[in-house]
């Protein structure tokens, strides 16, 4: 199909003699230009060595140009494929390319395309900037009662140019993907509380499909559907009981899939109020669970602390590695008192203890480098460290270390002593010398 379709005085068409199959650009109206002449064709426009089309077919392409004129409009279609079996379902796959490097000013992504005949079924976006191997593909599609299909090329979020270099159209039923639906509030077997609103919502996603709606049940009645992700319905004021929460998602195609939870709404009466409490009787209305299932708290709906079933805590951290308490990060007390089940070693001071030899304290050092009773570095690495029984090894050490010192004072104080008496002495001997020096002076 060659030509400008912007200033086409009618439309432009190619017809397949084999099939009856005829395409038209529909009108000149449909498609916005820019440039001189309102253009909207480019020859060798595309990027070279095309793989998703023939390099040749994505060389050059149809487009339309604006940030406001060529977005959707359901009633203003680009192409128009008629002399289709409407009571068959084809596969249509397009593409479009531009290579024309000027910065800032022409952008392809995404350029989307919508397709509708006997419904309309939604899009595919592409990039089409130096595009040469993605494309869009619709399957499964079937014409309307006129046996038509419309296409919409239209810019999007942020592109301000749609462009399409080729159009193929395949007749026949190919397997399609179906969506992945899942419920992300509430949460199975979650308990809630009556009274109150809850919203009921679902993520939902195709390969290479597009999510048209979910839909919200709840014990096989629709309450409502939501076309717009984050898909969600806001469920009112249930009333006690136990019910199933349905999430059914649908593509562009009309294939759906579905996931399911069960939930208990219960009565104030079983919950603590969140303004406090007056004569409340721990042994029948308390937080907790009443089986062997860990008790979590959440913020930002992110669990941040949870309860084990055996009453073991973790803070940040699920897995309690057989200790009462586990923290996963760092904690900061004002105070703790931590007691030990073992003997303060207080009986260091106690007379007939036998302090470790100095000589073979040392030998121990150098072979073993840490000190007696003192937890290894690689040990304390692999396996952390008993406070307590550390504080007391610790703490014997400190008290060793003071005998060691009292010991080395008492000998430093016998050899001042010692060195006293030494000095004296020669302080004597050396008055007794001089007094014979002067004598033997006298005798001469």
């Amino acid at each position: 199909m060659y030509g400008n379709p912007a200033l086409a005085s009618t439309p432009i068409t190619a017809t397949d003699p084999s099939t009856g199959i005829t395409i038209s650009s529909v009108a000149a109206a449909n498609w916005a230009g820019f440039g001189a002449g309102h253009t909207t064709s480019a020859d060798g426009g595309g990027a070279a060595g095309g793989t998703f089309f023939p390099a040749a077919v994505m060389m050059n392409e149809w487009f339309q140009y604006g940030d406001y004129l060529a977005v959707y409009n359901a009633v203003v279609p680009q192409l128009e494929i008629r002399g289709l079996n409407k009571d068959s379902v084809y596969t249509l796959k397009m593409t479009g390319s531009f290579s024309l490097n000027v910065p800032n000013t022409y952008n392809l992504n995404p350029t989307r395309y919508t397709v509708a005949g006997a419904v309309l079924y939604g899009y595919r976006d592409v990039n089409g900037n130096f595009n040469t191997a993605d494309g869009a593909v619709f399957t499964n599609i079937s014409p309307d009662t006129n046996g038509k299909i419309r296409v919409y090329v239209n810019t999007y979020n942020g592109s301000n140019l749609a462009g399409i270099s080729g159009l193929q159209i395949i007749r026949g039923s190919s397997s399609s993907p179906t969506p992945n639906v899942t419920i992300t509030h509430p949460m199975n077997n979650d308990v809630l509380v009556e009274d109150g609103n809850f919203v009921f919502s679902a993520t939902a996603s195709e390969t290479n499909g597009t999510i048209t709606k979910v839909q919200f049940y709840i014990n096989d009645t629709k309450m409502g559907e939501d076309s717009t992700a984050p898909y969600a319905y806001t469920w009112v004021n249930p009333d006690e009981g136990h019910y199933t929460l349905m999430a059914r998602a649908f593509d562009s195609q009309g294939n759906s899939s579905s996931a399911s939870i069960n939930v208990s709404v219960e009565s104030l009466s079983s919950f603590w109020s969140m303004t406090g409490n007056i004569a409340a009787n721990a042994d029948s209305n308390f937080v907790g669970t009443v089986d062997t299932n860990r008790l979590a708290f959440r913020t930002n709906n992110l669990e941040r602390m949870s309860i084990l079933g055996d009453g073991s805590v973790g803070i940040g951290t699920k897995n309690t590695y057989g200790y009462k308490l586990a923290v996963n990060g760092s904690a900061i007390f004002t105070k703790v008192k931590v007691k030990t089940a073992g003997t303060w070693p207080d009986y260091v001071f106690d007379k007939g203890y036998k302090l470790p030899d100095l000589a073979s304290l040392e030998r121990y050092l150098a072979e073993h480098k840490h000190l007696p009773e003192i937890t290894p570095a690689a040990e304390a690495e692999r396996e952390g460290i008993d406070v307590a029984a550390q504080q007391a090894a610790l703490l014997k050490k400190v008290e060793e270390l003071t005998l060691y010192l009292i010991e080395e004072n008492k000998q430093l104080k016998a050899q001042l002593k010692k060195n006293a008496e030494q000095n004296t002495r020669i302080q004597q001997l050396e008055q007794q010398l001089n007094t014979l020096e002067k004598l033997i002076r006298r005798e001469k």
